[in-house]
């Protein structure tokens, strides 16, 4: 096991604190990668916002990372990002992206957003599928279009939303509802690929919306929730591919979603095996990524309702309990070497015990000795 220390300790870089952090190493790790994914063991954790903020400050600035694509819905990013001059920082972000992201480090990425619009853009775009209710793409569409298209866009968006937020168990019981409802989407596919819009790319991403909204809404009764999971990153994977070929087919990604999704090798895992994001993108994609993990030692996390909990205690059985032996607070550390290759439990969201090779799924790994919850109330 001392050997094992060595190689923490010796291949450890440390990153500082706070508003202190330094990533120039990356600039030689990442200078030929086309996709940077950037993972989180939590969404409302304040150190990995921080640091993820300043992170891709720095990818932007230095390595030509113009594109950021969020685990949120590519629909309310993209309309966020192309009425961003016309909305306050705070509107842009809470109408782009979910609750759970939503503090005081995301706000500071959101005005930088809008001060770098003119003169070297960070464009934001987004990966997911999961629908939204009232945020940019729907007031949007809601604006945009008009008379019987605007109506049946109206009435499909109402029903979605209304279906979707019936309880999981009784879903199976509305087939014939969910049928109706597809075919009025299909419809609507039809009137819109008609209709136009301020530009083409625009246009695609609207449609790309659209085709996602039928299809995850007719899975979300038709599969059951481990089936569902690992559709909506096969989603992932394909809303990427259309982003970086046909919307923005020169420019450089940082991608922003929780280690379950960017796991490369996810299928791998015994217990409960799952092809990822990451694992679902062709092989040219995944041969230009760098995938960094989020970790922590202990703390606390936040959770989606606002309220927090403790990350629970590991053993020498945890990737966290290897890593706690670095000399430094919060670091970066490839997966490359032998420690890489072994196999450790770890900790998603503070509670849920995974067991993998890290050099399988992660390029390196992020550490962050202590955490906090992130504050939703930040007014």
């Amino acid at each position: 096991m001392n050997d094992l220390f060595d190689e923490i300790r010796d291949e450890s870089i440390n990153i500082g604190e706070d508003n202190g952090y330094k990533f120039d190493f990356f600039k030689e790790i990442l200078g030929n990668k086309r996709f940077v994914f950037l993972g989180e063991s939590s969404h409302c954790v304040k150190e990995y916002s921080e640091a993820k903020v300043s992170l891709i400050k720095f990818l932007h600035q230095e390595l030509g990372f113009h594109i950021l694509a969020f685990e949120s819905e590519l629909g309310d990013c993209a309309i966020g990002n192309y009425l961003s001059e016309e909305l306050s920082s705070k509107e842009y972000m809470s109408g782009s992206i979910g609750r759970v992201w939503q503090n005081e480090f995301m706000l500071d990425l959101f005005e930088y957003m809008k001060e770098t619009q003119q003169r070297q853009p960070l464009h934001l775009t987004g990966v997911d599928v999961q629908q939204s209710m009232d945020k940019h793409f729907s007031s949007y569409m809601r604006s945009h279009l008009t008379g019987d298209l605007r109506k049946m866009y109206v009435e499909f968006d109402t029903r979605t939303n209304e279906m979707l937020d019936k309880d999981y168990i009784l879903k199976r019981r509305f087939r014939k509802t969910v049928e109706e409802i597809e075919g009025m989407g299909q419809e609507l596919m039809k009137g819109l690929e008609k209709q136009t819009f301020p530009s083409a790319m625009l246009r695609d991403v609207v449609l790309q919306t659209m085709k996602n909204r039928i299809n995850y809404f007719k899975a979300n009764f038709t599969k059951g929730f481990s089936k569902l999971f690992e559709y909506r990153d096969e989603l992932m994977a394909k809303n990427l591919e259309f982003l970086s070929q046909h919307v923005y087919p020169d420019e450089k990604f940082i991608i922003w979603a929780h280690n379950l999704h960017i796991k490369k090798q996810s299928s791998a895992n015994r217990f409960s095996p799952y092809r990822s994001f990451v694992e679902n993108l062709p092989s040219s994609m995944k041969e230009d990524s760098f995938v960094i993990g989020f970790y922590a030692g202990e703390g606390r996390m936040g959770n989606h309702q606002g309220g927090d909990h403790p990350i629970k205690k590991v053993n020498k059985k945890h990737l966290e309990w290897l890593l706690s032996n670095s000399p430094y607070q919060n670091f970066f550390i490839p997966c490359t070497s032998r420690w890489g290759g072994n196999k450790w439990k770890a900790l998603e969201g503070g509670g849920l015990r995974i067991s993998f090779k890290p050099v399988q799924q992660y390029d390196g790994v992020l550490f962050f000795k202590k955490v906090t919850p992130a504050n939703f109330n930040f007014d």
